[in-house]
């Protein structure tokens, strides 16, 4: 992948600005696209893997996915935000990807430990209809048995709701629009999302 210095004015540039730089670039220079590599690549690795579930194929769907944004930049008419439409993208590389795996339902998990290691924030914070987002863990391979035992008992929508905000980390207005939802049905599913995976991480230590 691209692995280059970070300029330190490259924080400045917001998202409009650098796909506007992009699009003047591609296909004959690169420079504005490493920046937007550099800023979402972490985000779009993390979030391919709790999809996927296995680091190998996680790298490798992020590459593809900058490939398909590369490619398609020009074509992207900015009626949605950059974060929106490459986040779209990953997810549909990800299924893409699963599907042609064959994997049944029941093994098309997604790990929640951003989730898990912030239950009880998850918990305080249900009952408001905003709700933080706990931060970003970058270990890929961390994990925990209870927050795994309740992941698995969650509806693919479910945990596919709960990935977008904790770790793709993005906002109720924007999944709404990704998955083609109302604002109100988005915060409901969230909010269902995080009680079901509390009732269930909550119960997973009740013998221990």
């Amino acid at each position: 992948m691209w692995r280059l210095v970070v300029s330190t004015s490259e924080s400045i540039l917001t998202d409009e600005e650098l796909v506007r730089r992009c699009r003047a670039e591609v296909p004959y220079g690169t420079s504005a696209f490493e920046i937007l590599v550099r800023r979402y690549e972490p985000s779009v690795l993390r979030t391919c893997w709790h999809y996927l579930r296995d680091p190998a194929e996680a790298q490798e769907a992020s590459q593809d996915v900058f490939i398909r944004v590369f490619r398609g930049l020009q074509r992207f008419e900015g009626r949605s935000s950059l974060r929106t439409w490459l986040f779209r993208i990953v997810r549909n590389v990800c299924v893409t990807r699963r599907m042609s795996r064959n994997e049944r339902d029941n093994r098309e998990l997604v790990y929640v430990q951003e989730v898990s290691r912030q239950a009880d924030v998850a918990r305080a914070e249900a009952a408001r209809a905003d709700i933080p987002h706990p931060r970003d863990n970058d270990d890929l391979t961390a994990s925990t048995g209870r927050a795994a035992a309740a992941a698995a008992t969650l509806s693919r929508s479910d945990r596919e709701i709960l990935v977008l905000r904790f770790v793709s980390d993005l906002q109720l207005e924007e999944i709404a629009e990704m998955l083609d939802l109302s604002l109100s049905a988005a915060k409901m599913r969230l909010y269902r999302g995080l009680e079901r995976f509390r009732s269930a991480y909550e119960g997973s230590g009740s013998d221990v």
